[in-house]
């Protein structure tokens, strides 16, 4: 835990602006979980305006992930060393350009290409929006956001069901993908105008030199006058993310790291394709499916309700890797009913519990990196967790396309399962560490 007085006062008083910071801030998450659910929504539209191939599908989709990749590895460094509140307005501006873009691309080049683009700013806005978030909240709300990313994923998500059913209902056309990229980037026009009136954080106004900044900074947000008497500058650079792997923490990366794998492989290789998997079923209409798309998603909400509970209650060890377990064994059980073994009826309520024990464990990976990763490397740390996260997401997105197209819904499911379970074994093994095993473990 770091040990310096701007930190220990961060971590001892409560943030009275915290909900509308962490609101503005997470925005990130907002615009990555739009571009996942929503545009999944409206896949087989897409597909009937381009007719991409197999391969093309699976570009379509990781697009996004490839770019957000390089902006996660950038992001972390360049949040460190520009500074947060500047990253969350040139991330913002990014990608309001490349979403219009998008919008009215005329070709598959051009909309993979945008769509890259578009990507680096969600990489680099995730690692900046988690790196400010940490550094403005106390160890006691930290609590209170630990399930952020699957709260905002269940939201997001039911919110996007409903645009889709609008759009569907009175514009019924092939470009209503088109509209979904539309409104991407006027939620992003909002976020970018509220952003302008945050704060720079004082951790990265004091590892920076300037101490009356960080002083002014707690007195606006905190209300109180301090005198920061200390002095520690950081000198940035890349080589940070070699610093970040030698910390001496390895084991709880990896244990982070299979936890953000899992949700990345649930997320882009099932969560992703479930309303074309449906459609492609020929049970139900399109109307129906997005009823069943609402009832998924609250699932997830509900999980993500009772994530912080269960973490407080059972630490994030148990929390984490049971949920993770029973989503893997529901995953097999999924591939046994499209090999036509069980009946087609289990679809929905086993879909519905695969995403609910998503996010109520796996899902807070964030949270759990930012409980042992002190804040000097903490934009790094970030983007390399943002960066392993759409590497999978990239791989599982593009390689489902695939697999759906030319192997069918069975393999798909058969080959995350697989691999879920694999990491699971990893998690297992590497998350028995004091700190993950105690529930009352510090959060730095």
């Amino acid at each position: 835990m770091e040990n310096n007085e701007v930190s220990r006062y961060i971590l001892t008083h409560d943030n009275i602006k915290s909900l509308y910071m962490v609101f503005i801030v997470s925005a990130s998450v907002f615009l990555d979980v739009w571009d996942l659910t929503a545009f999944s929504f409206v896949l087989t539209f897409f597909k009937d305006t381009f007719l991409p191939s197999g391969i093309l599908l699976g570009l379509s989709v990781a697009g996004a992930n490839i770019g957000a990749i390089i902006g996660a590895i950038f992001g972390g460094y360049l949040t460190d060393y520009l500074g947060r509140k500047k990253m969350l307005i040139y991330n913002m501006l990014v990608f309001i350009i490349f979403a219009i873009l998008i919008a009215v691309s005329t070709n598959l080049v051009e909309f993979i290409a945008f769509r890259i683009i578009m990507g680096f700013s969600i990489g680099a806005d995730v690692a900046t929006g988690f790196s400010y978030i940490y550094e403005y909240i106390s160890m006691k709300q930290r609590n209170k956001f630990y399930s952020l990313w699957a709260y905002a994923f269940s939201v997001v998500a039911l919110v996007a069901v409903l645009t889709v059913y609008l759009l569907y209902t009175y514009i019924n056309s092939n470009i209503i993908w088109r509209y979904i990229f539309i409104m991407g980037g006027v939620f992003a026009t909002i976020i970018l105008v509220l952003r302008t009136y945050l704060m720079e954080t004082p951790l990265w106004l004091y590892y920076s030199g300037k101490n009356t900044d960080a002083e002014k900074v707690i007195k606006n947000v905190y209300g109180d006058d301090i005198k920061i008497k200390s002095t520690e500058k950081l000198h940035r650079s890349l080589k940070d993310i070699i610093k970040f792997y030698r910390s001496g923490i390895n084991r709880e990366i990896i244990f982070t790291y299979s936890l953000n794998c899992i949700v990345g492989f649930i997320g882009w290789g099932f969560s992703f394709y479930v309303t074309y998997m449906l459609v492609i079923l020929r049970i139900y209409t399109f109307t129906y499916i997005l009823g069943i798309d609402g009832l998924i998603y609250a699932a997830g909400f509900a999980g993500a309700l009772i994530s912080p509970f269960v973490s407080s209650r059972f630490g994030i060890y148990k929390s984490s890797v049971i949920p993770s377990s029973f989503a893997g064994l529901l995953l097999f059980m999924l591939f046994i009913v499209f090999s036509g073994r069980l009946y087609s009826i289990l679809i929905v309520p086993f879909t519905m519990g695969i995403i609910f024990l998503d996010y109520m464990g796996p899902m807070a990976y964030n949270a759990v990196l930012n409980s042992f990763v002190p804040s000097k490397i903490r934009g790094i740390a970030n983007g390399q967790n943002y960066m392993v996260n759409k590497i999978v997401e990239a791989v599982s997105g593009f390689t489902s396309g695939i697999l759906l197209v030319y192997l069918g819904l069975g393999y798909n499911t058969l080959v995350l399962a697989l691999i879920v379970t694999v990491l699971i074994v990893i998690a297992i093994i590497t998350g028995k560490t004091g700190h993950f095993m105690d529930k009352n473990a510090e959060y730095n």
